[in-house]
């Protein structure tokens, strides 16, 4: 098939590069990029190797252009091409990469007139599709070097089987990266450094995914990240109820297959990225399957951790996902939540905010004076917790085919680092324990029980009160998630600097705060992890930056804008936030510690 007979700007036409870069460049040593032959060769990939993988530049200061620059500084016109292929194939599928940032790339990498000239003259059109088959999310960018580092290793594996001439055509290439695609590092079979190699090793791979679609795209979906693959998997679980399974062992891939195929028995065959089935799946939510489950199993979890990094929006967004999950349980209401969604899920979630003046009396229950005909007396009076078991006792949606199983209610009670909870909680403890044995409260005539369906997520701020010091009674009835600085949450909450031009400066900032914090976490013996400052905190530069611009910005540099912006970040946020942490260390030490934060939050060094 002929290029010119395909649209740049289908889908289709990736599929077809994908197929000519078998057979130009891993069944032949050819370019697919020019007419050019000996340029997808054997040893041009190991001298890739030698330059790319094994001499790897650590650390966060040069980006990545600078590093190539660096690394292939002694590389020939034909092993810079080379790895300008392992470039173009890590974009190909990538729907969310700019076409002239895919079209600039093999020229960033033949660093030299005379380089980016013999390949203008000899450089094929439409081989820098416009579209990709899918988005190939925030950790295929971030994670671009490791990326290059297993797409070079695969493509020597089957290099090295065609010159054996145990491969021979592209349905064999395809077979061959389909059973390897997850053991590219089972062994260090090139001998990379131990280091790179422990890392390689240890790591995922959006690639991997993205490489067994385009293999084999009618078996395999277009998804690059496990973490969604698990989140479909775990929300449409139901569909595979009635489904044999004939395979001995079964991947994820594997039942997202047969998930796709039930849904398309519905009439529903979209991608799980159309508009109305990401929101099933999806609730913005990292590990959310994880948290799912220990939701499940134990009924009640805490997100602990410092300030500002998300564990209210954590606790509603784990709410609704697992409301959301269990209603679809039952297959019918699928249908059903195509059409109308989830009616009503903000009524199945109830919100507590805890302060120093909750007590017992407000929230299980206590005694009260009410004014009578004769005067007054005192009567017993039931807490909030009551009003929100009734609620749940009242569910009449059910999740099983028998309408055995009430749907869940989740009760988030935030900040409860803010009051004493032996005491707040009472009998709580023993009825979470035994769900429907009522048990006696301290109030006479009032006992407590805590129905199946009720679910609990507190949230803690550890900063003010440490897990440690908690009783074990109340440890023990909990599952306790850490909810740290998340750098992946950040990059997602920078949307202001979703744009090529910042693209430096943001993976520099986020590099800058990552390094606080480790400094915080580790070095800084009076602090430690939990008074790791909050992705909240640093994501204020959006909102500074702006300010900024429109204050005094025009004229200026965006490069200096964005240092400008981020030096009012620390001295209004950062560092005051540090000099109250550290409120009871010596003068001395304070500022020492002062000095080398902002350093690093300069920096990265």
């Amino acid at each position: 098939m002929q290029n010119e007979f395909l649209n740049i700007k289908t889908k289709e036409y990736v599929y077809e590069l994908y197929s000519q870069f078998i057979e130009h460049c891993l069944l032949q040593d050819n370019s697919i990029l020019t007419n050019e032959s000996d340029i997808f060769s054997i040893s041009n990939l190991f001298k890739v190797k030698t330059y790319f993988l094994d001499a790897a530049i650590e650390g966060s200061g040069p980006s990545y252009w600078d590093k190539i620059k660096l690394q292939f500084q002694n590389a020939n016109y034909e092993e810079r091409l080379c790895f300008a292929h392992l470039n173009w194939l890590w974009y190909l599928p990538a729907n969310d990469i700019r076409s002239d940032t895919k079209r600039d790339t093999p020229y960033l990498i033949l660093d030299g007139e005379e380089f980016k000239i013999r390949f203008a003259t000899s450089k094929k059109d439409g081989y820098f599709p416009e579209v990709g088959v899918g988005s190939a999310g925030q950790y295929h960018k971030t994670n671009k070097p490791m990326e290059i580092n297993y797409l070079l290793i695969l493509c020597i594996l089957t290099k090295q089987e065609v010159a054996k001439g145990i491969i021979t055509s592209a349905e064999e290439v395809n077979a061959f990266i389909i059973e390897n695609s997850d053991k590219v590092f089972d062994t260090n079979k090139f001998n990379i450094p131990e280091k790179e190699y422990k890392i390689l090793k240890s790591r995922a791979f959006s690639m991997e995914s993205l490489m067994l679609h385009l293999a084999k795209p009618s078996y395999y979906q277009a998804i690059a990240s496990m973490q969604h693959k698990l989140a479909i998997k775990s929300n449409f679980l139901s569909l595979l109820e009635d489904v044999v399974n004939d395979k001995e062992y079964s991947t994820i891939d594997d039942d997202i297959y047969l998930i796709k195929q039930e849904l398309e028995k519905l009439g529903i065959s979209d991608s799980f990225y159309a508009e109305h089935l990401w929101p099933i799946w999806n609730k913005g939510l990292h590990n959310v399957s994880e948290d799912i489950m220990f939701l499940q199993y134990k009924k009640a979890l805490v997100y602990y951790g410092p300030p500002g990094t998300g564990k209210t929006h954590a606790a509603i967004g784990l709410s609704k996902a697992f409301i959301t999950n269990h209603y679809l349980h039952k297959k019918e209401n699928l249908k059903n939540y195509f059409v109308k969604g989830l009616e009503n899920i903000d009524s199945r979630i109830h919100n507590l905010q805890f302060n120093p003046n909750t007590s017992y009396e407000d929230f299980i229950a206590g005694y009260q004076l009410r004014a009578t005909e004769n005067g007054s007396e005192t009567v017993a009076v039931k807490g909030q917790l009551f009003d929100i078991i009734e609620k749940a006792n009242s569910e009449i949606q059910t999740t099983d085919k028998e309408g055995n199983v009430k749907l869940p209610h989740v009760l988030i009670l935030d900040e409860i680092n803010r009051v004493d909870l032996s005491r707040v909680f009472g009998e709580l403890f023993s009825a979470m324990e035994y769900r429907h044995k009522s048990i006696k409260t301290a109030i006479k005539g009032i006992e407590l029980a805590i129905p199946d369906n009720l679910y609990i997520i507190g949230t803690m701020n550890e900063i003010d009160f440490s897990v440690e010091r908690l009783d074990f009674a109340l440890r023990r009835r909990f599952v306790w998630k850490f909810k740290g600085y998340d750098e992946n949450a950040l990059r997602e909450m920078l949307q202001y600097f979703n744009n090529d031009r910042f693209e430096t400066n943001k993976d520099q900032f986020i590099d800058c705060c990552s390094a606080l914090n480790r400094y915080i976490s580790t070095d800084i013996e009076e602090l430690g992890e939990s008074y790791q400052i909050g992705h909240a905190f640093f994501a204020e530069l959006s909102k500074i930056y702006k300010e900024h611009y429109d204050l005094i910005g025009k004229g200026k540099s965006k490069d200096k804008l964005f240092r400008e912006a981020k030096d009012i970040l620390w001295e209004i946020s950062i560092k005051p936030m540090l000099e109250a942490f550290l409120g009871n260390t010596d003068k001395a030490s304070m500022k020492a510690y002062i000095e080398r934060s902002h350093k690093l939050f300069s920096s990265g060094k």
